[in-house]
């Protein structure tokens, strides 16, 4: 085990899939966790979940009974697609596992309690069992959050971000990719265009000619945004998207780290209001949110000049995300599909809003 309390991965202590998540190896899970009193598990049925938003992996809720169980745990396991070799050539399941082992629980960020996260040495299978929120209420992203909710999940990116560089916590960046990989520059970006052509051909909305210009030379700009935001280093969630989010009043849980980075701070919160919040309750505010994260941040190296450049950079440059995920348009979910042209809808009204363009040469 370590510090946190979440095992290290072995292969013969991972499940290779679903099946394998037996009342014995749960109940050896759960008795590792010291918040339960001796817990056995003598029945357990799973129940796929979130089939419509959930690409990268593989999400069951498993109802439980027994002695001192929880009734229910969500588990999350590997993609059975091609998004398994994509994540695994990303990092991504390497990335939220090292959140949960080194970030949660210890920086004060809301998080969905994790009774295990688990990796084998041998390949990309891993678990993850945790916490079910399901009495909390998950926020939609195509829906889009208030100014409160999305405040209220500001202060919790800022806090995030203000312990990963304090000196006692001098190691978690390490463990976490810079938000400008070898990946995202070969990879990513030249995504852009294939997917640019499907929003235009599907959407039959009207671009803005700064915009569409803009989306003509993403490949030559791109690298201008991705050097912007590696100016500065703090622990960035990478996907704080409204579906990975959950609210119970004023409180907050957000989970999905696979996107886990490291970059600008701003570079989170222009993802969270550009594309997390409809335009017509987005508009007039960038401003205003930025000014209160910085506020929260309390880092005297980071005044309001570089951190609103930053979201000019950020708004613009991470519009790529809905853009690329439309190069799969034929095996999207008809909810991601009109997810993607909402969310790339209101990338460009923000750019062209907050005149996001200038920054670049």
């Amino acid at each position: 085990m370590t510090s946190s309390g979440v095992a290290e991965g072995t292969p013969d202590t991972v499940p290779r899939g679903i099946d394998d998540l037996t009342p014995e190896w749960l109940t050896e899970v759960l008795r590792a966790d010291p918040g339960l009193d001796a817990p056995a598990v003598e029945s357990v049925r799973a129940e796929r979940i979130a089939q419509e938003s959930g690409f990268s992996s593989l999400l069951y809720r498993l109802h439980l009974t027994g002695r001192g169980v929880p009734a229910s745990v969500i588990a999350k396991l590997p993609a059975d697609s091609a998004a398994r070799g994509a994540m695994e050539l990303l990092g991504g399941y390497r990335r939220e596992l090292a959140f949960y082992r080194d970030v949660a629980g210890h920086a004060p960020v809301g998080t969905a309690h994790v009774y295990t996260a688990r990796q084998a040495d041998d390949s990309s299978d891993f678990v993850l069992l945790l916490e079910d929120l399901r009495d909390w209420d998950n926020a939609d992203h195509l829906a889009g959050l208030s100014i409160e909710q999305a405040d209220l999940v500001i202060a919790n990116l800022a806090a995030l971000q203000a312990w990963s560089i304090e000196p006692a916590n001098g190691t978690v960046l390490e463990q976490f990719p810079s938000v400008s990989t070898h990946a995202v520059r070969e990879l990513l970006i030249p995504a852009f265009g294939p997917g640019w052509q499907v929003y235009r051909d599907k959407s039959g909305a009207t671009v803005p000619r700064p915009v569409a210009r803009f989306a003509q030379r993403f490949d030559e700009l791109a690298p201008q945004a991705l050097a912007a935001l590696t100016e500065h280093s703090v622990l960035l969630h990478g996907d704080i998207r409204a579906d990975n989010m959950f609210f119970d009043g004023a409180r907050l849980k957000v989970v999905d780290f696979q996107f886990a980075s490291v970059g600008c701070g701003a570079a989170d919160i222009a993802y969270l209001v550009s594309q997390g919040l409809p335009t017509v309750v987005r508009r007039g505010h960038d401003e205003s949110l930025v000014r209160g994260y910085l506020d929260r941040l309390n880092l005297d190296s980071y005044a309001f000049d570089a951190a609103w450049r930053h979201y000019r950079f950020a708004a613009a440059y991470l519009m790529v995300l809905p853009v690329v995920t439309l190069v799969g348009w034929q095996d999207l979910p008809e909810r991601s599909r009109s997810l993607c042209l909402e969310l790339i809808a209101r990338a460009i009204a923000t750019i062209d809003d907050i005149d996001a363009l200038e920054v670049f040469e």
